[in-house]
């Protein structure tokens, strides 16, 4: 089974364990549904921040005091607290009154130049969690982005970007080099996404997949164009998604045709 997938029934079973004990988990149950994937303590700190966001209480849990602000707070508790009033529209969650002030809270974040990534990852490599916190920080508006392409397939907003940033603190700790930090990046948070949805709406995921491939090939176009100062060839591509050149071209010609007939 999937490592990630085994981690993210591990924190649901910590979900269901906290309703049946009235909202409630020690410490020690935290990390014995945890103690196969050998987690650090600054990953159980992030794995206590997830369980507070979804109003679990954990005694003697590590304060991040970032639980708020990095996972946001799930949209039923916000229409609880607001008597029911703050519904959101057209069933997304992009209009209740929490998002919006999420939203406009990430405005505030730091942020840093593109010519600073490659200096900040060396030293979150390194071991520097400043360093780790200026990425995690820089690529929150980022999960926003990704979550509205993922809009109207039966989760709310407010859930899709919680997920999101799950994935985004976890990518953070398996980065290794293998491949681009950003297309990383990018492919654990829209994985993250597609599990939600697929978990909340018991549908196939098939063809949200072939979209997320779809997705990582428009934004490596874009992050080769501007490497190299020209358009990139189909080999190009596969190397930089570590993908085969034939699936490659396969979703060059499904994006064309697909151009082509909303033009026709």
């Amino acid at each position: 089974m999937d490592e990630q997938i085994k981690f993210k029934e591990a924190l649901d079973a910590l979900l269901d364990l906290a309703a049946a004990s009235d909202g409630m988990l020690t410490m020690p149950q935290v990390q014995e549904a945890c103690s196969e994937f050998h987690l650090s303590q600054e990953q159980l700190g992030l794995v206590c921040a997830y369980l507070e966001s979804n109003r679990v209480k954990i005694q003697d849990a590590p304060a991040s005091g970032r639980s708020r602000e990095l996972f946001g707070e799930p949209e039923a508790e916000t229409a609880r607290k607001a008597g029911g009033q703050e519904k959101a529209k057209d069933g997304d969650g992009r209009e209740s009154a929490y998002y919006k002030m999420y939203l406009d809270e990430l405005k505030k974040l730091r942020r840093y130049r593109r010519e600073e990534e490659e200096e900040l990852i060396e030293a979150m490599l390194a071991g520097d969690a400043q360093a780790k916190e200026r990425l995690i920080e820089g690529n929150l508006p980022q999960v926003v982005r990704i979550s509205e392409e993922y809009l109207g397939q039966g989760v709310l907003a407010a859930d899709l970007v919680q997920e999101g940033n799950m994935a985004l603190l976890l990518a953070m700790e398996t980065y290794d080099r293998q491949k681009s930090f950003r297309l990383h990046l990018l492919e654990e948070i829209e994985r993250a996404m597609v599990e939600a949805i697929r978990e909340q709406t018991g549908a196939d995921d098939v063809g949200r997949h072939l979209a997320q491939d779809a997705n990582a090939l428009m934004r490596a176009t874009e992050e080769l164009a501007e490497e190299l100062e020209r358009e990139a060839t189909a080999q190009e591509l596969a190397a930089y998604l570590h993908m085969d050149q034939a699936k490659v071209e396969a979703l060059v010609k499904m994006s064309l045709d697909a151009m082509n007939m909303f033009e026709g």
